[in-house]
């Protein structure tokens, strides 16, 4: 029998498992260069350094393995073997790169070659059926989510707190309001406003009576810090009850929990310590379970929870009944939760102007002139909405940069799925996002590491479940499959190192934390008290307590103790203007031969 030709052969021969071992190989190759040039992927000297033929050795040498090992294998697995290898040596460069570069824009082209290859993977038949069939793998794996969640977020705030990296605004505002609470039930802070001052007169909060039997059990700044972290991480029960009312797999459902979670707009809101926005996220996705099983009972109860956060949350009811309005005809359920949620912010809105200092209405200044209130605002939009929609896209400098990198950060990571909707009034969900968090130019509404999105991602998630619920399960496949890999690129690009640098530090200042942390112990409980900002939470059990940034010195308010933190440079000129006042130094506070802590007494 006569052979074809050698050409004949090589143009008949399948290429594509020599083309993915090629790619796998380059992959596997280039992630060993990585770690051989320091986790350094822009200085070009630490990779001219390797050599060219180290590189090549890694590349032929992982080749020829991958090849052998494919041989090997065929006769026992049930599938081919050669699409096995790229997407696994990809997924250890991708996690690499990210976990090292820790740049959030460095994922989005990496995941955009990710997108190509699962749709080329789907196109192939490639994909292995994963699907977890039982109920219990669900749940576990959604526990699993949830503990995920909860250590790495969580984590963070007790590092922050062991270390004394969570400042007075406004984690010692809470952490001061909570003690209060615990021997009085008012909220009573001196540090908000350099006075004695319930928090109730600054942002009306009742919701956090609710969260004070724990705190009662547990008195402790850590408390709060996992307090937030759990109410967050919560979010994922009704999230995937909504799910799979709706009839999503257990695969899906645990996709959408999983870009709930790990989207930056949600884990990032945690940068500045615990707020009472993050109840807005758990709460406002029981909302919308109740509305999905028609327990108007209930919904109205989450409802009433949910205005129970904060003054401003009626926004996020109001819009909601609109949509009931609009998507069911249930006219009278939609109309009833809108007047609800406005007759309770007018309440409240009556409480602060009362008994506190007025809703602050600056964070929308660009649609007033001087000092007209809401109702100005909302007849600017109403006769001018040329100018509502330009500020949509201009912030506090009058130019559209920081939105725009706003609007990449909270949508790619949902894979664009609230704007895949079937039908347009879907589109009212997006409404509390844009008032929230686009109209205004309050600059921290519109940057993720601070709690103003959590109220908007519950809108926008549970938008993201209504519009895969309603497209055939293979028009979403591609968007929820690179959505989850971005957010699990941004979460080793931010999240994962985030916890890292803490760990490390936690090992490195184990000494001077010990100090700090008997220094202030040793302060009487019931003297007052001046302190740097960092110090405050640790000494927020005690009714007088001011930050000596903001304090307004005089001779009565003059408090038994000032504590300096010398950790960082402005401590000088507070010194100095103490002394002057009276103080005298107590002690000073080294660790080695680096000044961490200066007390001074007031002279008697």
């Amino acid at each position: 029998m006569t052979l074809p030709p050698i050409r004949e052969q090589l143009k008949n021969a399948d290429k594509e498992p020599v083309i993915l071992r090629l790619l796998a190989a380059w992959c596997f190759a280039a992630s060993v260069g990585f770690l051989l040039a320091g986790k350094r992927l822009s200085e070009l000297s630490a990779y001219r350094a390797q050599g060219t033929a180290l590189f090549l050795c890694l590349f032929g040498g992982s080749f020829l393995l991958f090849t052998l090992a494919g041989m090997l294998l065929k006769p026992k697995l049930g599938f081919p073997s050669h699409p096995v290898g790229l997407p696994v040596c990809f997924s250890v460069y991708s996690a690499l790169t990210a976990l090292y570069t820790r740049d959030f824009y460095y994922a989005l082209p990496l995941t955009a070659l990710w997108a190509v290859l699962i749709w080329w993977y789907r196109r192939r038949g490639y994909f292995l059926p994963v699907r977890l069939r039982s109920k219990r793998s669900f749940l576990l794996c959604a526990a699993a989510l949830g503990l995920v969640f909860l250590l790495l977020v969580g984590g963070i705030g007790v590092l922050r707190v062991v270390n004394f990296r969570a400042p007075n605004y406004d984690f010692g505002i809470f952490v001061q309001s909570f003690y209060s609470m615990r021997r009085t039930l008012q909220p009573v802070t001196t540090v908000e406003r350099d006075m004695a001052l319930s928090h109730f007169a600054v942002h009306f909060s009742p919701i956090f009576y609710l969260f004070l039997p724990v705190f009662v059990l547990f008195p402790s700044p850590v408390t709060l810090q996992l307090g937030q972290a759990a109410a967050l991480g919560s979010a994922v029960i009704p999230l995937l009850l909504i799910c799979r009312g709706r009839g999503l797999s257990y695969r899906r459902s645990l996709l959408l929990g999983f870009l709930l979670l790990f989207a930056p707009a949600t884990y990032m809101g945690t940068n500045y310590d615990f707020h009472e926005n993050c109840f807005l996220l758990p709460l406002l996705l029981w909302v919308f379970w109740a509305y999905e099983k028609d327990a108007w009972g209930r919904l109205f109860f989450f409802s009433f929870l949910t205005l129970l956060v904060k003054e401003d949350a009626f926004i996020y009811l109001v819009f909601f009944g609109l949509y009931i309005l609009f998507d069911r005809k249930k006219y009278l359920v939609g109309a009833l939760l809108a007047v609800f949620a406005g007759l309770y912010f007018v309440g409240a809105f009556m409480w602060l102007s009362a008994h506190g200092q007025g809703v602050m209405t600056d964070r929308y200044a660009n649609f007033l002139v001087g000092d007209e209130g809401l109702l100005m605002a909302v007849k600017t939009v109403l006769t001018d909405p040329g100018h509502a929609l330009l500020q949509i896209f201009r912030d506090d400098a009058g130019q559209p940069f920081k939105k725009l990198t706003f609007l990449l950060q909270v949508f790619l990571p949902l894979g664009l799925l609230p704007f895949t909707v079937k039908h347009p009034k879907r589109l009212m969900l997006l409404f509390p996002a844009l008032l929230m968090n686009l109209l205004t130019v309050y600059v921290y509404q519109y940057d993720l590491g601070f709690q103003y999105t959590f109220g908007s991602m519950a809108f926008l998630v549970y938008l993201s479940v209504v519009n895969v619920s309603e497209r055939p399960p293979e028009a979403s496949a591609l968007q929820l499959r690179v959505a989850a890999v971005l957010c699990a690129l941004t979460a080793l690009s931010v999240l994962i190192p985030n916890v890292g640098d803490y760990l490390r530090l936690t090992a490195a200042s184990g000494a001077e934390n010990a100090a700090i942390e008997e220094t202030l112990a040793a302060i009487p409980a019931g003297d007052s008290v001046t302190a740097s900002t960092m110090l405050i939470p640790r000494l927020a059990d005690r009714r007088t307590l001011y930050e000596v940034f903001y304090h307004q010195l005089s001779t009565e308010t003059r408090t038994d103790w000032l504590i300096l933190d010398c950790r960082y440079g402005d401590y000088e000129r507070f010194l100095l203007l103490y002394e002057n006042w009276g103080y005298a130094l107590d002690r000073e506070v080294t660790v080695g031969d680096r000044p961490v802590l200066l007390v001074l007494r007031l002279a008697a």
